[in-house]
């Protein structure tokens, strides 16, 4: 059977790289077509079947047309846990990590979280997987990302203390339900800045997930003016923002007799990322 070295295949990779297709995303396909999640442990030396190298042509050929990595792997880490990812969700990101772990400081004794907007329910899950003895509830008005999450809460074994809810925000839910935790990373890119991002988002993330009125804050409004019904008194609510975006929901928040603003934590880049509000 023919062979190639793994550096030919990287050169040859490397040579038709285009668009936001990098290098390292042909090492992790690589090593994932001869069935390692190790993309470091690549030797340039090493031979690979010609196979396994057609699978890694197929996947390369693929990545250059725009489709996610996380798509082709089939599943992706978040919080240091597997999930499987699909064109269902919204592809888990690096910085929605700072949202649970701020979560888990802010709410340390929350038995009852709610997740809205849930997608493929890596906060929801991964809540669950932190504190053994609460329960959860995840919300998405797609049925379709319902299911991924089901199947995530299912394999990392946590399903029955999860309950998914298909329903546009708090729609779904009767005046009694209470929970003492809230988190979300919902929608909050404006219509105007579709024309911005990269193929791989625009056109592979579900566009609900992404986009949410003219401003990106429609969303959050409604989450706003939805949740303290549901929410303990001195129950906390986070969730994600944009750039840019922090100044715009203080002012939302500001004089507000429900919610009181405790602080907006930054990401690794130090863009203001994670609001931190009280119910009143």
């Amino acid at each position: 059977m023919a062979t190639v070295r793994v550096k030919e295949l990287l050169a040859s990779a490397r040579g038709r790289s285009g668009g936001d297709a990098t290098s390292w995303d042909s090492r992790i396909l690589l090593a994932h077509s001869i069935g390692s999640r190790n993309p470091l442990a690549l030797d340039p030396r090493s031979e690979i079947s010609e196979s396994a190298a057609a699978r890694f042509e197929t996947l390369w050929e693929k990545r250059l047309a725009g489709v996610p990595v996380q798509h082709l792997l089939g599943e992706w880490d978040f919080y240091g846990h597997p999930f499987q990812v699909d064109s269902r969700a919204l592809v888990p990101r690096p910085e929605t990590e700072l949202l649970i772990e701020t979560a888990l400081v802010e709410a340390p004794d929350a038995a009852r979280a709610i997740d809205f907007g849930t997608g493929s329910g890596i906060l929801a899950v991964t809540w669950l997987l932190e504190r053994p003895d609460s329960r959860a509830v995840a919300v998405d008005v797609s049925t379709e990302a319902l299911a991924l999450a089901r199947a995530n809460a299912l394999r990392h074994g946590v399903a029955e203390r999860l309950g998914l809810f298909a329903s546009d925000w708090t729609s779904a839910f009767s005046q009694e339900a209470r929970f003492d935790l809230a988190i979300s990373n919902p929608p909050y890119l404006a219509l105007s800045e579709a024309a911005g991002l990269s193929p791989t988002v625009r056109d592979h993330d579900p566009a609900g997930a992404l986009f949410s009125g003219e401003d990106g804050l429609d969303a959050i409004r409604s989450l706003l003016r939805a949740i303290p019904r549901h929410l303990d008194s001195g129950a906390p609510f986070l969730f994600e923002i944009g750039a840019h975006q922090s100044e715009a929901v203080a002012a939302e928040v500001a004089g507000s007799e429900v919610w009181s603003l405790r602080r907006v934590v930054p990401d690794l880049a130090g863009i203001p990322r994670i609001v931190v509000l009280r119910r009143n």
